[in-house]
């Protein structure tokens, strides 16, 4: 994450203050022509709905960039205005005499406030439309792994294991080697047996010297054939990060692998910020991006459904008063989209009404946060809740058992990508892939094995595939990926590679039975296909085709061929 100089932060924020106090004249000359059109006896009058929008506004405005007289004075005169709002009253001489005294305290608060600003109005603070993500290059298949092991036939099986899933792994049988090699070129992980030649407890205790050598925690995972609780104690308190039996599993090894070598920073949250005040949505914005996350701001609610077309928000920030479209109409609007029913809304609103609040709510909002906003709760709220949605949205659109695609979600990027392909007279590849025989390893290791195999698959897919190639699992044991800018040849001689390398992958079944899977491929490819439904009709032919032929190949679509009886 960018490191943000707090000095920096302290100087936009007291930009943003100087923005705020020059546009106080603008403000009370609104309300003063708003002013001019009540006349005693009126109720529900719309001007009187401006007037309480603009005073609501320099009220929270008023408390977050630290301007106390101007927020309590505005706050006096929305108090005023409550029974005339909830039509509990009509508006009234004295109202109008109490509104017009509160405006001449705003005016004189303008020239008390004047001097404090720089001779030259600061500029406002021009926020991107959109901060690119991090530029963050893939380190799939790249993380180096240590293997310690005084077997040396386990060190170098596990390492030939492993790396069919992509790891780059060096084994070693030697604490002491294993020690310089460390402090040499320190990898992503060490996998380290407990009992040594050295003592029963040799390899924690060599963990234990590695850190105070580097001085820092090396991720380990600990194997052995000891289960007692006093060799797992041992290597917690040496750091251990996780503890395998022998026989090690390898698809279990991978899986704690992948977790603690994850060194990926996730996606930043983007969050859409509509206010019709400037000053306080960049405020808020400016938090919310010193905290990592990506912002683009709004004035005009008209905007926000074609903005959420190519700004993918994971959260709106939307304040509850605006002309033309409240928060709450905003909101109702927001929820008649399917596609953003599920989108968390939340507002923001110096409004502390118990009954407006939930009224507001209601619409189909998620939360209420009420001005001013402490920075570290603003960015607490906002992370919490888009947390939530990413969550959400993931398990809309992945297969619950290996983390790919479904296979709905599949079948919309591949005509996602087709369309791109042909515009940009790019080459695409689509690939049907299929465990063979996978009923046999259902029926003799059970299912919870075979789903061991299904996540294998899964996750060599992940690690061997490019990061702009789009992996699914299509149902079954059947996948898909979807190879941008491949072309049929090319894309054959990485799923022959990936397929040689699986059918390396051991697995322990029922009663401690090893065994090993292969696959089988179809491939289908622009320009030979024009369209996703031909590309996935043509992959699936030439699917069966490699079944037919024997198994445990990769087979590309005869052009012209029938689709046969299956």
């Amino acid at each position: 994450m960018t490191q943000h100089d707090p000095q920096n932060l302290q100087a936009r924020k007291a930009r943003l203050r100087n923005s705020f106090i020059a546009q106080l004249p603008h403000r009370v000359r609104e309300l003063r022509q708003h002013l001019s059109q009540l006349a005693p006896g009126q109720q529900d009058a719309p001007h009187l709905q401006e007037i309480h929008r603009i005073l609501h506004t320099l009220k929270g405005s008023g408390a977050t960039f630290g301007v106390p007289e101007v927020m309590s004075t505005a706050r006096g005169a929305e108090q005023s205005l409550s029974r005339v709002l909830d039509g509990e009253a009509p508006i009234t001489s004295k109202l109008l005499d109490e509104l017009a005294a509160q405006l001449e305290t705003l005016e004189r608060l303008e020239f008390e406030y004047a001097p404090s600003l720089p001779q030259e109005r600061a500029p406002e603070v021009d926020l991107p439309a959109q901060r690119s993500g991090r530029d963050i290059a893939s380190c799939r298949g790249e993380h180096s792994i240590y293997v310690c092991d005084d077997d040396p036939e386990m060190a170098g099986a596990l390492a030939m294991q492993l790396g069919c899933f992509g790891y780059r792994v060096t084994p070693f049988t030697s604490l002491t080697r294993l020690c310089q090699a460390v402090t040499t070129a320190p990898p992503a992980a060490v996998i380290l047996d407990v009992v040594f030649p050295e003592g029963r407890n040799a390899g924690p205790d060599t963990l234990v010297e590695i850190n105070r050598i580097t001085g820092q925690r090396v991720p380990t995972i600990f194997m052995s054939n000891r289960e007692d609780f006093a060799a797992r104690l041992h290597a917690v308190q040496a750091g251990g990060s996780a503890y395998c039996t022998k026989p090690v599993k390898t698809v279990e090894m991978v899986e704690i692998l992948d977790l603690i070598t994850d060194t990926t920073p996730a996606e930043p949250f983007h969050i859409l910020i509509v206010d019709d005040d400037p000053d306080l949505a960049q405020y808020h914005a400016l938090i919310l991006e010193q905290a990592g996350m990506v912002t683009r701001v709004l004035s005009d609610p008209a905007e926000v459904l074609q903005q959420l077309e190519t700004f993918k928000a994971d959260l709106v920030l939307i304040d509850l008063y605006m002309p033309r479209c409240s928060g709450l109409e905003l909101a109702q609007v927001l929820r008649q989209v399917p596609r953003h029913i599920s989108l968390p809304i939340i507002y923001v609103s110096s409004e502390t009404d118990a009954a407006r609040q939930f009224k507001a709510l209601a619409a189909g909002a998620d939360g209420f946060l009420t001005k001013p906003l402490e920075p570290q709760r603003l960015v607490t709220e906002i992370r919490l809740r888009a947390e939530r949605m990413r969550t959400l949205r993931s398990l809309m659109v992945r297969d619950s058992l290996t983390g790919l695609f479904n296979h709905n979600t599949i079948l919309q990027l591949l005509e996602i990508a087709v369309a791109a392909a042909l515009r940009g007279n790019t080459p695409l590849s689509f690939a049907m892939i299929d465990i063979d025989r996978f009923k046999q390893v259902n029926d003799g290791h059970g299912h919870n094995i075979g789903d061991q195999v299904l996540m294998a698959l899964g996750r060599s897919l992940r690690l061997r595939m490019r990061e702009s190639d789009v992996v699914g699992r299509y149902g079954g044991e059947e996948f898909a990926v979807v190879m941008l800018g491949a072309t049929a040849e090319r894309a054959q001689q990485v799923l022959d590679t990936l397929r040689l390398n699986f059918a390396e992958v051991t697995f322990v079944g029922a009663g401690g039975q090893q065994f090993h899977c292969s696959f089988s491929a179809g491939l289908a490819a622009l320009p030979d296909f024009t369209d996703a439904a031909t590309l996935q009709e043509a992959a699936d032919r030439a699917l069966y085709l490699a079944k037919r032929r024997g198994r445990n190949r990769v087979e590309c679509a005869p052009i012209a061929s029938a689709t046969p009886p299956r």
